[in-house]
């Protein structure tokens, strides 16, 4: 459970660094280190339910859905979790960035909601 507990502090320095960055007007950055929140968060419920964190950033969505009827997480959630992705790749590896400050906050959001699921799972 060490690790699980690891993993759920890294998400708080992300979401944090998440904050900060976005103050300081820096969206994909910020929107980066948001993606990151959820990873850890996401590492952190599949080692709650007995499951390994993947090898890749994709593979994230794909064992979150396979242990879905053990996590207190949506097919929307999952979704949203696929969408934020492809926005952190757009935001770190594209020209033009598709990272809008919408996005910034709903991703900022999701993550304080993971956080909040993830936390009140080892209560």
């Amino acid at each position: 459970m060490k690790e699980n507990f690891l993993y759920i502090e890294r998400a708080k320095k992300a979401l944090e660094a998440a904050k900060i960055l976005r103050k300081s007007g820096l969206l994909d950055d910020a929107f980066s280190r948001g993606y990151y929140a959820i990873l850890h968060l996401g590492y952190a419920l599949l080692l709650e339910v007995g499951e390994s964190p993947p090898k890749t950033h994709a593979g994230l969505v794909a064992k979150l859905f396979g242990a879905l009827g053990r996590l207190r997480l949506s097919k929307g959630d999952l979704s949203k979790i696929s969408r934020f992705q492809a926005l952190r790749e757009s935001g770190d590896y594209a020209a033009l960035s598709a990272v809008t400050a919408l996005d910034l906050s709903d991703i900022i959001d999701f993550a304080e909601k993971l956080l909040s699921i993830v936390e009140g799972g080892r209560k």
